[in-house]
């Protein structure tokens, strides 16, 4: 028999126990979607955090307010930041964010929202992305205009589909003017402005952020960009030591500081190490159905005896006998591992149609759930497939 004998032969049997070999197939499709389904969400997380972090460059050391110290605790604030950018010999640029909630209402809209104020030199480190309008002008923020930046998705429920540029909304009952609309999944200090608000930081300090304390005005948090020629490690090493002298620090510190890099490796070691242990999860039932392939081809092998042996009085050798059960196994389990591909690629389409994560399919994986399918095929098929060619022809034509 040739290749394409034996195929028709393994289809046909196949369809005329279908019910049986799709229950059958039923682990490996289950295994193979969720396999690729884990690993295209893998994937998507780490491009998705890659992109929320595009704006920042990966030369910024961010110190946030609050540490292990208790008590006895200083807040970062404008001193601290204005100590930076004069003392700090490596450090470029220094932009305080002051973080807050505000209600904003527009017509009949009204919502509670985040706000946050920032600097000029805010634009210059993160390098703002507009879908519509500008970033503040320097004497916008100084002269404490009344003028806000709204996020893509807030301003879809302020104005619908309408342009927002120039109108007006209340932020705690002040009447502000909008200049501009960031993209639809903008971070900024690590805070989706989807739907947020941004202040020009005189104006948020003294109109919608509490931040008065004994020490100066409070911020939540300090970006500082290295210069050309300075490390990330120089920048950190550097502004800690600044702030514990001014903070007068002398066991743990009541800040923390790390850099847009470090959190973007940790996210990435995050949504690897979890694709991994979903992907193992999902594996066990790729184990599962193998056993399942195996057990149905020596239930077949079974069933067949009589063909076999006379197959094999015929002059059928024993390899073509082998031959023809592992194509079966194979057809069976690649059959599976297809179905259960389209599944994974359904899933992961229906996804990203409804959320912000992206799931990606890469061609490894589809390679990959082919060749598990093929794989498992072989791998537990070619037991019976023994079985059933060492059959005595004999003994099997007397089988009942």
């Amino acid at each position: 028999m040739n290749w394409l004998e034996n195929l028709k032969l393994a289809a046909d049997t196949l369809w005329a126990n279908r019910l049986r070999t799709l229950l059958t197939m039923l682990g490996l499709i289950i295994g193979i979607s969720s396999v690729v389904l884990v690993i295209a969400l893998g994937v998507g997380a780490q491009r998705f955090v890659r992109e929320q972090f595009r704006d920042f460059g990966t030369n910024v050391v961010v110190l946030i307010d609050g540490g292990p110290r208790l008590r006895g605790r200083q807040p970062l604030t404008l001193a601290d930041a204005d100590a930076l950018k004069r003392e700090a010999a490596t450090v470029k640029n220094v932009a305080p964010i002051a973080y807050g909630n505000a209600r904003v209402s527009h017509g009949r809209f009204s919502a509670q929202v985040q706000i946050q104020g920032v600097p000029a030199e805010f634009n210059e480190i993160t390098e703002t992305t507009f879908l519509r309008g500008r970033f503040f002008t320097r004497a916008e923020i100084d002269q404490r205009e009344r003028v806000v930046i709204v996020g893509q998705g807030l301003s879809r429920r302020l104005f619908g589909y309408d342009n927002p540029i120039g109108k007006v909304i209340s932020v705690n009952n002040r009447p502000l003017t909008v200049v501009g609309v960031t993209r639809r999944g903008f971070f900024s200090g690590f805070v989706d402005l989807d739907r947020a608000l941004l202040l020009p930081l005189p104006l948020a300090l003294e109109s919608a952020i509490p931040s008065d304390s004994p020490f100066g005005k409070k911020v939540t948090i300090i970006m500082a960009e290295a210069k050309n020629d300075a490390s990330v490690d120089q920048v950190t090493f550097e502004a800690t030591n600044l702030i514990r002298l001014r903070h007068r620090v002398t066991d743990k510190d009541d800040f923390t500081i790390g850099n847009v890099q470090e959190q973007i490796d940790l996210f990435n070691n995050l949504a690897s190490a979890v694709t991994v242990i979903l992907g193992l999860t999902a594996a066990v039932s790729l184990v599962v159905s193998g056993i399942g392939i195996m057990n149905i081809m020596l239930v077949s092998v079974t069933e067949r005896t009589r063909e076999i042996g006379l197959r094999k009085a015929l002059g059928a050798s024993e390899g073509t006998i082998l031959t023809q059960f592992v194509i079966e196994a194979v057809m069976l389990s690649l059959v599976g591992g297809l179905i259960g591909l389209a599944l994974g690629l359904g899933g992961a389409a229906a996804i990203a149609a409804v959320s912000p994560l992206k799931p990606e399919v890469t061609p490894w994986s589809v390679a990959l759930a082919i060749a598990v399918s093929l794989g498992t095929g072989l791998f537990f098929g070619v037991f019976p497939a023994r079985r059933a060619a060492n059959l005595d022809p004999i003994l099997a034509l007397r089988a009942d």
